[in-house]
């Protein structure tokens, strides 16, 4: 009965930065918080200037420091690697989350995960 806790890890991006977060697959920040990442673990990432939270993404790797060394010129330097979770990125309802959480677990996450991904039939 042991299930982990559900955690979701919230990025940042800008206009400047969200097509290259996407093209290379990573996430980043200048904040060492992104090496508690896990692989597997659930990624969203914040649009600040439109107040738009985007998901699903699953950590790829662990967070490290560097693992796409060019990306964004060097400016964030502590990222993750990205997987898309779901079939399409998805726009989550506003204030959904607030705009200067990174890092959420327990019932908070799970009810955002429920948002994002298809119930399971067999467990209704």
């Amino acid at each position: 009965m042991s299930q982990a806790t559900p955690k979701l890890f919230v990025f940042q991006c800008s206009g400047n930065t969200y097509m290259e977060c996407i093209e290379k697959g990573v996430f980043g920040s200048n904040d060492p918080w992104p090496l508690q990442v896990k692989a597997g673990d659930a990624l969203l990432l914040h649009h600040y200037e439109y107040d738009t939270l985007f998901g699903l993404w699953r950590a790829a790797t662990d967070g490290g420091k560097k693992l796409v060394a060019k990306a964004w010129g060097g400016k964030f330097p502590f990222q993750a690697r990205i997987t898309l979770a779901t079939p399409t990125i998805i726009e989550l309802p506003k204030g959904t989350l607030g705009p200067a959480e990174r890092i959420v677990d327990g019932p908070r996450a799970q009810a955002v995960l429920d948002l994002l991904l298809p119930k399971d039939p067999a467990r209704s």
